[in-house]
């Protein structure tokens, strides 16, 4: 499996490699490296009289050696041609990511200082970031010293990796069969960068102004291979308030061509019934003018806001507006809150997705269902073939449940069919078909659009057990 990239990059399309460079500066050396502040109170809310460290711990499964002894498989592989991740305003491309690494730029790392040392060498050259056994930055000197995060500015800063272009990044199974494992970290892929101005809107809109490409925006992260991992959503030491948490598990920001695939994603030993107030944020968020991101076969779990597309309205326009298209494919959202995504601007293709819901009375907080796919201002989003399985709800409540733009917010355009719904309410045990439409309008004149590559569609019954059976961490073929 460990082919040359010159001859795994699809004919007709360049390699995703190629589009990095000025616009896409290293950004990664100021994070996890930690602080130790006190807790301060700021004009964001952190007050230190919300502190409150971590309330359970996980059973670790640290690593010191690779049962594979360094063996590489998977780990050169390129993205395939079936996302949005496949495009950008170049052309067709292939993402990469790290497959072209030299043998210096592979690591095999056991600790969080292994992983953040293996990034600053690399930079934004290609490199390959094998993960074996269990990373959380609270832990230091070889995952022998644990400090809890001590202060917001700690956790921002110490508790993050940021990944640079031309990254692969993936879990190694250990002897036992485990998928790698990242707690108490956020995972950052770009960041919203000012490039000199008074802030990052008013540099972007004079480089624009001034006439230059918005791709040569020097802010860009491309060309990302995230796989075969299981990340836990940090517990936030200090929120902003009672009901907003800072840190995600994952936060692309300015990203480009991202391929994810095979991520197990939840809140780990840390679900919000362990604190009155919001201790979570995102688990995947994809925001800030993101674009030809693709995220497939990945498994979601047990938390409150899954996944937001385009963070802001109106106020983030200048930054999203003909951006964030995202494909969704075969994924498995299984018992979850809400936003399975909440989309503001992003051209989003899902298909063959399973999403599993419980409404039942008495269901815990941190698994029971709110709302599904949530379209809202100027998104224009396409669904097929997907499988909506909630528990104890009338099938005349779906479309307040499975799809709903909550506040009103008028899409751009929405499509949605061929799926199967099924509600074990009244002892019901027969799915039926479905086009889950709810109201909203198809799009229309040059809003239509048509997914500029290729993908296999099977049945919503099909796909429900295919993604079963193999979405998440430790289950790629």
């Amino acid at each position: 499996m460990a082919s040359s990239v010159a001859s795994s990059v699809a004919s007709g399309t360049v390699d995703a490699k190629t589009l990095t460079g000025a616009s896409t500066p290293f950004q990664s050396a100021n994070y996890g490296v930690r602080n130790y502040s006190a807790p301060v109170k700021d004009s964001n809310g952190h007050d230190p009289a919300n502190y409150k460290a971590a309330p359970v711990l996980p059973t670790w499964q640290f690593a010191t050696s690779d049962p594979t002894g360094g063996k590489l498989t998977f780990e050169r592989e390129v993205a395939p041609a079936n996302g949005w991740h496949t495009w950008s305003r170049k052309g067709k491309v292939t993402v990469t990511g790290g497959s072209g690494a030299t043998a210096s730029r592979v690591y095999t790392v056991f600790n969080g200082q292994q992983l953040v040392a293996a990034i600053n060498e690399a930079q934004n050259d290609p490199k390959i970031i094998r993960v074996v056994g269990h990373i959380d930055l609270r832990w230091s000197s070889n995952n022998t010293v644990f400090k809890e995060y001590t202060s917001y500015s700690d956790q921002k800063m110490g508790g993050s990796i940021m990944l640079p272009s031309n990254t692969t990044l993936v879990g190694i199974n250990d002897a036992q069969g485990r998928p790698a494992r990242i707690t108490g970290t956020t995972i950052l892929i770009g960041s919203e960068l000012a490039n000199g101005a008074v802030d990052a809107e008013t540099g972007y809109k004079a480089w624009i102004a001034a006439g230059k490409d918005s791709e040569d925006y020097p802010t860009w992260t491309r060309n990302i291979i995230i796989r075969n991992l299981v990340i836990d959503a940090p517990w936030d030491v200090n929120p902003e308030d009672s009901a907003n948490a800072y840190a995600d598990a994952m936060t692309l920001s300015r990203a480009q061509n991202i391929w994810i695939d095979h991520v197990s994603m939840g809140d780990g030993d840390t679900p919000d019934s362990l604190a009155s107030d919001t201790r979570h944020d995102g688990l995947l968020d994809i925001v800030r003018g993101s674009d030809y991101v693709t995220v497939n076969g990945s498994y979601f779990f047990k938390h409150h806001k899954t996944t937001l597309i385009g963070n802001g309205d109106s106020g983030r326009a200048w930054s999203d507006d003909g951006r964030l298209h995202v494909t969704l494919s075969n994924n498995f959202y299984d018992r979850l809150e809400s936003r399975l995504p909440l989309n503001r601007y992003g051209q989003v293709h899902m298909f063959n997705n399973y999403i599993y819901g419980l409404t039942d009375s008495g269901v815990s907080a941190d698994l029971k269902f709110g709302s599904g796919v949530d379209p809202r201002y100027k998104s224009n989003m396409l669904l097929e073939n997907m499988y909506f399985e909630i528990t104890a709800l009338a099938t005349d409540s779906f479309c307040k449940k499975a799809i709903d733009g909550g506040n009103g917010t008028n899409p751009i355009g929405f499509r949605s069919s061929g799926h199967q719904l099924l509600s074990n309410k009244g002892g019901n045990t027969t799915p039926i078909a479905w086009d889950g439409q709810c109201g909203y309008a198809v799009p229309t004149g040059a809003n239509v659009w048509t997914p500029p590559y290729t993908y296999t569609l099977q049945t919503a019954t099909a796909a429900k057990a295919s993604v079963v059976a193999n979405a998440g961490a430790g289950k790629l073929k």
